[in-house]
């Protein structure tokens, strides 16, 4: 995020800043961390910025116990599947370079032009899982707000997890039940489905 604000001559922030102001475009972040609007050149410069960056780093990697943990899922009876506002070719590189590719009954990313909203990705998603699973219960793990609105809108249950860019106060505010770990995030998922 520093290198799209720096293309926009701002100071850089502190990683608090960001996870309070996330948003799923970075236009839009960068605009609410300044506390204003961008122009039309702002908002292609801060991207181009942002994409330069993103494309030279590292990936980054799993946190320590992440594929033991949905080894031990799979064992138990429920399946995973990825969905990602990233372009597809680089998620499904991204999840083969991490080990876990075969761990997923699906990896969808974005094929399109990039989008603000899991909305109608997350619909097409659960369209392809039914499927493969049927009517049993989809839960969506996820680090946003984004993810909280578009998982309700596909009658989808949602289980904020506060390990993310998204500061957990802001997750909280949803009024569902936020997981610090994903092995939190896993017990609730699982608790919501045996349920459902």
């Amino acid at each position: 995020m520093n290198a799209a604000l720096t293309a926009l001559g701002a100071q850089p922030v502190d990683l608090e800043t960001v996870r309070r102001h996330f948003a799923t475009s970075v236009p839009a972040m960068c605009a609410a961390i300044l506390g204003r609007a961008l122009t039309d050149r702002e908002r292609t410069r801060a991207s181009v910025a942002f994409q330069t960056y993103h494309s030279r780093r590292p990936p980054a990697q799993l946190i320590p116990g992440t594929k033991e943990l949905l080894t031990r899922l799979i064992r138990s009876g429920c399946s995973h599947s990825v969905l990602s506002l990233s372009a597809h070719a680089f998620l499904t590189q991204h999840i083969s370079g991490l080990g876990v590719a075969s761990l997923f009954l699906r990896a969808d990313g974005r094929t399109g032009p990039s989008s603000r909203s899991k909305k109608q990705p997350l619909a097409k998603h659960v369209k392809m899982l039914r499927q493969s699973i049927g009517d049993r219960p989809i839960v969506l793990i996820g680090d946003t707000v984004d993810d909280i609105r578009a998982a309700f809108a596909n009658h989808v249950h949602p289980v904020p997890y506060a390990g993310g860019l998204t500061h957990p106060d802001v997750l909280r505010r949803s009024g569902v039940p936020v997981a610090e770990t994903l092995a939190e995030a896993a017990a609730l998922a699982v608790a919501h489905a045996h349920t459902a």
